[in-house]
């Protein structure tokens, strides 16, 4: 298999370790316990941090998986939506049945309680269709899971098959699917009132607008992101800052005031990502090993880390959760998954989809530059 360390974005993996930091501080300080807030209004804060960690998972996953498929359409001269969706199935599920499988073997030894039911929900990725109670902890992360599947499950085959890449039909698209992302809340809770409870499931596609922000970055920003090369550090400061503001009001503002911020807040949290990588030589924190290598155990982390970040009563005859030595658990279940599950799985899935003749760097799970210096290496079988 070719070496795809060069073709990786290491600024995209060192945001990745953080955003996962973030969403595991929220969990053990929110619900296990295991990481003192210090004080009660604290809570709100660290929440609204643990939320952005996952929008950013979203945009960096829209930004990389669009530039990806324009790699393959340079290189080759079009996209195998077959090589795709192989390539997304050995990524996703054999880590992602693994921890499931994990859920079932520990709940029948009795340690903790999970419906098998929910687990099935949340193997067919219906996390985001609040089907889980109270009993759902366990998976009830997978709701974002279910958010990244639904949506790659339509936007490769529309960007390839009818507005192709980067035409007025693709940016229109891009468009509607923004504002109905936007305005799927409002309509969820509607139908839910009026018609059938259920119908809030589709609250779901609100997040569907973080991942198209990444998307519209790869496909049309290239101008807009280079205009934050060599910027000062204070800029990615100021869009943080915008982009919790915008959060904590959110929490008890004004609805139109509400809808205003969250339609322009997934825009400045996708400059905030790309700021990064338009100044690398600014940001050589994002580069250190040990974040280089929490970022590519970042899906392994995400996942395993909700089995040890409950609260006390979802456990029985457990406490590690309420300990400190969780983070160590965490850590551990990740690499194990990163090396003898997600390594070897994303191999086979390069293997299998392989094409005679075809560049195999277009297969790289990262992704080199941006916009222009988006390309192939000449490297074929």
């Amino acid at each position: 298999m070719p070496d795809t360390q060069a073709n990786r974005i290491q600024e995209l993996d060192g945001l990745r370790a953080f955003a996962v930091s973030l969403v595991v501080v929220y969990h053990m300080a929110c619900f296990s316990g295991s990481l003192p807030l210090g004080s009660p209004g604290m809570e709100g804060v660290v929440s609204c941090l643990g939320v952005t960690g996952v929008c950013v998972f979203f945009i960096i996953s829209g930004f990389i998986i669009t530039n990806l498929l324009l790699r393959e359409k340079q290189g080759v001269g079009h996209v195998s939506l077959k090589a795709f969706y192989i390539r997304r199935f050995f990524r996703i599920i054999p880590p992602f049945a693994a921890y499931l499988v994990a859920l079932l073997i520990i709940g029948a030894l009795g340690y903790i309680f999970i419906p098998p039911r929910y687990v099935f929900w949340s193997a067919l990725f219906l996390g985001d269709a609040g089907l889980f109670g109270s009993s759902g902890w366990f998976v009830a992360h997978t709701w974002s899971l279910s958010v990244e599947e639904q949506f790659y499950l339509v936007f490769p085959p529309l960007l390839c098959l009818v507005c192709a890449f980067r035409t007025a039909p693709a940016l229109v698209a891009l468009s509607f699917a923004y504002l109905l992302s936007l305005t799927s809340l409002n309509l969820a809770h509607l139908l839910a009132v009026k018609f059938n409870p259920h119908w809030l499931g589709l609250s779901g596609l609100y997040n569907f607008r973080y991942i198209i922000v990444g998307c519209f970055l790869a496909l049309y920003g290239e101008c807009l992101v280079a205009r934050l090369a060599n910027r000062p550090k204070v800029i990615p400061v100021l869009l943080g800052v915008f982009v919790m503001g915008s959060r904590l009001w959110q929490i008890n503002g004004n609805h139109v005031i509400s809808l205003v911020i969250s339609a322009i807040e997934p825009l400045i949290l996708g400059l905030f990502v790309m700021w990064f990588v338009k100044n690398p030589s600014r940001c050589g924190v994002l580069r250190w090993p040990v974040v280089q290598w929490l970022g590519k155990c970042s899906y392994g982390i995400y996942l395993w880390q909700q089995l040890f970040t409950g609260v006390a009563s979802n456990y029985h005859g457990w406490g590690l959760a309420q300990s400190p030595l969780a983070v160590v658990a965490i850590v551990l279940c990740a690499g194990l998954s990163h090396y003898l599950i997600e390594i070897p799985s994303i191999r086979l899935g390069r293997r299998f989809s392989r094409r005679p003749g075809a560049a195999r760097d277009v297969l790289a799970d990262g992704v080199k530059g941006f916009g222009a210096e988006v390309r192939a290496v000449a490297r074929t079988q």
